[in-house]
């Protein structure tokens, strides 16, 4: 019963279409459960086999850019990977403090809630092998308005320097 109340909350607050609410500590738990639910099974992507990969777990850094996408696509009505300016992933991660060695961004339009956005990305293959990729091992979700972006990383370790990009 207490997970069906977190659930009706979550999608409660992911559902409002004109505000922009950060999500409650419950819906964060809710989302990355439902992520890591589907990579310690695997599935299909297209016609491909994943294998079951290691978890995710929520990074701040990653909801802040991903917020700052999403608030952007509302803002001047688009949908696409890349920012108004040309920004991509490993842009907008910089541009937030996350120290990434690996990125991934997987966005949507028009879901009414996370249930809904999840289904459509595990449908899409692309989107589907992000949410599969072993090579990440934080997440976060943001929504403004319609839009919705997932951002995913794995941080440089401590200590190690970054390989300039061309």
């Amino acid at each position: 019963m207490k997970w069906i109340l977190v659930i009706l909350l979550s999608n409660l607050m992911l559902s409002h279409p004109t505000v922009d609410v950060a999500p409650t500590e419950e819906a964060k738990l809710y989302m990355i459960k439902r992520v890591n639910q589907l990579r310690a099974k695997g599935c299909k992507c297209g016609g491909k086999r994943m294998k079951p990969t290691t978890p995710v777990k929520w990074n701040d850094k990653l909801y802040n850019s991903a917020l700052s996408h999403a608030r952007e696509m509302k803002r001047y009505n688009f949908f696409a990977h890349f920012s108004i300016d040309g920004d991509d992933i490993g842009d907008r991660l910089d541009n937030h403090g996350y120290n990434w060695a690996v990125a991934g961004e997987n966005i949507g339009e028009g879901q009414r809630h996370f249930d809904e956005v999840f289904y459509d990305w595990i449908k899409s293959t692309s989107h589907c092998k992000m949410l599969m990729n072993p090579n990440v091992n934080e997440m976060a979700v943001a929504r403004s308005g319609r839009y919705w972006v997932q951002h995913f990383g794995k941080q440089i370790p401590e200590g190690a320097r970054k390989r300039p990009r061309n």
